[in-house]
């Protein structure tokens, strides 16, 4: 992997860059290399050295402490006292820590101990988007890896399944929804986790996953007399690609239509007849 900059490091772990370049002077925790023109360059040792810090501050050490810690010291610390946390901010560094060092163990337990303590919907909301979130913009400049967000995206993917999997069938009669991407789109875990949430809420529904083309579509929602349509749209799309899909798709619907995903949040569907936010229905 590259060098980070400090903006980089303050994204990944949630401090200050000024905070950062404090405990620099004060502390001595990083010492970054920097270029001809006195901009610092951080390693990947800096970073998880970092991420161990600011799991400890997040949790109420004080960085005078936690500064006289070795980092065998720190690692125990945190194996013994904050993998069980829920401290919203150091659970989410190690989330990103384990990212960073394609930790896999790391990540299923903590993962899997939030779970355990709040379950999926909350976790979900209060840890794996703020996560994602955080990596998101560094993935698409090229400071995370194409590896470490695969790592991260498809492990929390698997969590979903996983609770979904967990719940009871819904033995009724009637296909309360149908749920899929639109062709070419492959981001399917916004989907996943409104097949879980509506799973839990009581709905039945049919999953067919991401890439579906619109041919066929109408025979099926028919057949089946599904009541609702789920569709997560995140990327891929002009505003008249996305324009054109909706009125594609309501057409050969003609049920009401859920989005979800961030370009409906960037378009907008306000001005459609059958469409309406995911957070109508979950």
């Amino acid at each position: 992997m590259g060098s980070y900059k400090i903006k980089d490091l303050s994204s990944l772990t949630g401090i200050k860059t000024h905070t950062i370049r404090i405990w620099e002077k004060r502390y001595g925790l990083l010492n970054p290399e920097r270029t001809k023109s006195k901009i610092r360059s951080y390693s990947e040792a800096d970073l998880t050295q970092l991420l161990n810090v600011a799991i400890l501050y997040n949790k109420g050490w004080k960085i005078s402490k936690i500064s006289n810690l070795s980092p065998t010291e720190i690692s125990t610390v945190i194996q013994k006292e904050v993998l069980t946390d829920e401290n919203d901010q150091s659970v989410i560094s190690l989330l990103v820590k384990a990212l960073v060092e394609l930790d896999t163990l790391l990540f299923d337990e903590v993962c899997t101990n939030a779970i355990q303590r709040e379950g999926l919907e909350v976790t979900y909301t209060r840890y794996f988007l703020p996560f994602l979130d955080r990596i998101g913009t560094l993935w698409l400049v090229g400071t995370i890896t194409p590896f470490q967000e695969h790592f991260a995206s498809n492990a929390i993917r698997q969590k979903i399944i996983a609770s979904t999997d967990q719940l009871p069938l819904i033995k009724k009669r009637n296909i309360d929804a149908v749920l899929f991407t639109p062709e070419e789109e492959w981001h399917e875990m916004s989907l996943l986790y409104y097949q879980f949430i509506l799973r839990k809420r009581g709905y039945r529904t049919v999953y067919l996953g991401a890439n579906l083309p619109l041919d066929g579509l109408e025979g099926l929602v028919h057949s089946i007399q599904t009541k609702n349509i789920v569709v997560s749209m995140i990327s891929g799309k002009s505003k008249s690609e996305y324009e054109d899909y909706i009125l594609a798709l309501t057409t050969a619907v003609q049920r009401p239509v859920f989005i979800g995903g961030a370009l409906s949040d960037r378009w907008g569907i306000s001005d459609y007849e059958w469409v309406f936010p995911i957070q109508d229905l979950i």
